[in-house]
This record gives C-alpha cells, sequence and structure tokens, in this order.
C-alpha cells in the first residue's frame, strides 16, 4: 500500500498560497473552464501528483470544486490508501495468466501444490509484509516434510513474488535470497526387475488374467509409460506390422479428472516395434474384450475402443494396475516395484542386450539423452558380474 504524500497547509503569514489558477478554454462547443491542482508528491514514484479538473460551464462552478478539493487534500481525504494484496490475491492474478500457457494436467499438478501447501503457508499474509525470515522458515519446514517436491514448491513460490514484484506490489522478491537446505541423498530401492524375476511375474500374471497380463506384457516389451498404455485404441495397434503408435496420454485434469491429452514433446509420439508374441496376446484379449460386450449389448469393435477400459467401458484408472501388480508379486514372492518400475526394466534389459543408449532413448521416447543416462544408470546382477571379468579377460 502507499500513499499520496498532501502538500502542506498554506501558510498565509509567509504569503504561501496553495490555490490553482482556474483558466479558460475555447471548444466548438463554447467556453468553458478548468483548473490544475498540486496534489503533493507520490511516496512511490517520488513525483509530483496533480489533479485536474475541466468542462466547466461557469468560472463560479469552477472555483467551488477547487475549494472541495483543496479541502479534501488537507484533510487527508481525498486519496484513498491503495487496496492491500494478500499473496493468495496475487496467485489469484497470476493462475489466470499461467493457466493459459500449460497443459490441463500441468495445471492440476501445479494447481495441487498450491492448495497443499503453499497457499496454506502463505496466503493469508498481506504479501508486502513477507519477509526473507518468514521464507526460510518456511522452506526449511518443507525440507524436512516433503524433500522430494520442496525445491518444486520454492520454484512455484518465488514465481508468485516476482510476479507481484513486476506489478509493483512489493520492490523485492524476498525468495530470491533464501538458503534453500541440502537435501539429504537417499539410496534409492531397485524399481526394476532382474531378467530371470521378470519371467517369473509374466507367468504368475499369466494364470491370473488375460486383461492384466496383456498389461504388464505391453509394458514390459514395449517400455511405453503407464499413462500411454492407458490411452490406446485399437486404431493404435497395427496387427499387420506388429506396431503400437503412441501420439496420446492418460493424465489428471482438473479437480483431478482422467482425461486423455497429446504427448508432451514431439519425441514422445512414436512408432514401437512390438514381437509377434506380444502382439498375439493383445489379439487374443481383443478378441475376449469384444465377446464380453457383445453379450452385455455393446458393439466395441471400432478403432475408437479402448484397448484397456474398466467395467463400465470407460477410462481405466491406473489404480487397477496397481491392485493386480502387487498381487502378483506378492503371489511370485517378488520385490513390489512401480507401474514405472517396468519402463526401468524395459531399459535396463535392452542395454543388458547391448542396445546402445541411443536406441533406448528412442524406444522411451526421452527429449534428451542425459534424461536416460540419468534415470538408468543401473545395471543387473549379471551386468555387475561380467564387468569385473571384462577386466580380467583383458589382463590376460
Amino acid at each position: 500500500m502507499h500513499y499520496f504524500k498532501p502538500p502542506s497547509p498554506c501558510n498565509k503569514d509567509k504569503g504561501l498560497i496553495n490555490m490553482a489558477k482556474i483558466t479558460e478554454y475555447q471548444t466548438s462547443k463554447g467556453t468553458f473552464y478548468r483548473f490544475r491542482l498540486y496534489a503533493g508528491i507520490d511516496d512511490q514514484t517520488g513525483k509530483k501528483k496533480y489533479v485536474k479538473r475541466a468542462g466547466f460551464k461557469t468560472k463560479a462552478a469552477a472555483k467551488k470544486e477547487l475549494i472541495k478539493l483543496e479541502y479534501e487534500l488537507d484533510t487527508g481525504n481525498y486519496f484513498k490508501p491503495v487496496e492491500r494484496m494478500t499473496f493468495k490475491d496475487v496467485y489469484d492474478l497470476w493462475i489466470v495468466q499461467h493457466e493459459l500457457t500449460i497443459r490441463e494436467s500441468t495445471l492440476n499438478t501445479l494447481k495441487s501444490k498450491f492448495r497443499s501447501k503453499i497457499l496454506p503457508a502463505f496466503g493469508d499474509y498481506q504479501i508486502e509484509k513477507i519477509t526473507l525470515g518468514m521464507c526460510q522458515k518456511i522452506v526449511n519446514q518443507w525440507s524436512k516434510e516433503v524433500p522430494g517436491i520442496y525445491p518444486a514448491l520454492c520454484h512455484n513460490t518465488s514465481r508468485i513474488f516476482e510476479y507481484a514484484r513486476r506489478l509493483k506490489y512489493i520492490k523485492e522478491n524476498p525468495f530470491r535470497d533464501v538458503i534453500r537446505p541440502r537435501r539429504q541423498s537417499k539410496q534409492k530401492e531397485r524399481n526394476y526387475l532382474e531378467l530371470d524375476e521378470l519371467k517369473k511375474f509374466l507367468d504368475t500374471a499369466k494364470d491370473d488374467d488375460l486383461k492384466a497380463y496383456a498389461i504388464f506384457r505391453t509394458l514390459a516389451y514395449s517400455g511405453m509409460r503407464c499413462g500411454e498404455l492407458l490411452a490406446l485404441t485399437w486404431s493404435d495397434i497395427d496387427f499387420k506390422n506388429n506396431t503400437i503408435s503412441i501420439d496420446k496420454t492418460q493424465a489428471r485434469g482438473e479437480r483431478s479428472a482422467l482425461i486423455v491429452q497429446r504427448t508432451k514433446t514431439a519425441t514422445s509420439q512414436r512408432v514401437l516395434d512390438m514381437d509377434i508374441e506380444t502382439m498375439q496376446i493383445l489379439k487374443q484379449w481383443k478378441v475376449k474384450q469384444a465377446s464380453y460386450w457383445l453379450k452385455r449389448g455393446q458393439n466395441v469393435l471400432a478403432d475408437s475402443q479402448w484397448v484397456f477400459s474398466n467395467v463400465n467401458n470407460e477410462f481405466m484408472s491406473p489404480a487397477y494396475i496397481r491392485r493386480h501388480l502387487v498381487l502378483i508379486c506378492e503371489q511370485a514372492g517378488l520385490p513390489v516395484i512401480t507401474i514405472h518400475g517396468f519402463r526401468h526394466t524395459h531399459a535396463t534389459l535392452l542395454l543388458s542386450a547391448g542396445a546402445s543408449v541411443k536406441e533406448v532413448q528412442t524406444r522411451l521416447g526421452h527429449s534428451k539423452v542425459q534424461t536416460t543416462l540419468d534415470i538408468y544408470t543401473h545395471l543387473t546382477k549379471q551386468d555387475q558380474k561380467e564387468t569385473i571379468q571384462k577386466l580380467v579377460n583383458f589382463m590376460r
């Protein structure tokens, strides 16, 4: 908030008069009167402020208005304080602009971070009153409570302060000087299956359910993301050429509703060559799916039919896959991995089989090779054994 500093009251003893001069001017409609009244210094810009009035038909009317304005200025009742903005007020302005530039799923994730962590911490505070100390305290708290996402929380909080600075609600962004605590490196749990473990998993899945088996076989042999799998329609499956086309993905939109949208990057759009056995399993599933729904009065032979759908023949939730994954891992006596772990498994086994990093990058749809290198640097047990043997063989 800022005020305009009113001019000093008139001091007639010293001959100082704050009276503006009323001037006459002509227009096509006749003679009129106007004035310009000095109103003090703007304490934010340091510049002189003037109040202008025009269009008076008589000099007396102009003088009457001038006297009224002078009184309001002298008593401090003319300029009202600028409305104080809270952090949430600025966020509300910012999000309206920002949501025009990002995908619905990204917007949903972003709003979720603000609702759960950022707005509860800063939302009700007047933004010009938030200090570096307050910011540092919250950042320290986030680093302990949510170490995995606290850098993202810091980044997005800073964006609101920066937006407020550009709008001149604050002079500086306090988040720029926040010290971000170092994240403690944790030993990551293995999130992939060894070759023998994958075989055991798929053998167990085969005895469970054809639908579940087709899902896990496709994930393991394609390396596609879970969202890409759940967005597949039969038009994406080419049984003649044994390929699967990826150009869309399932995601969470507003209010966490399941939606389908285009893949995030151009490199994510790809055509995957598949093995004959996996394609045969998908063909078996297509026949069983069609038979199931035909008995219930639905024709699902259209190309737009989802390859994998729920009991209402609508979007399938990832929760279905997760439930079956945990169940099969437990039945097979295997470590429980995530759905994304099948993507890790696919990449790991490809590299172990001799595929180049560039080939793996292309198949996974990574836009940067560094992403492939950063994520898939683990070695299988067999690879680790062969590493030392390579040295022994070389020394001979």
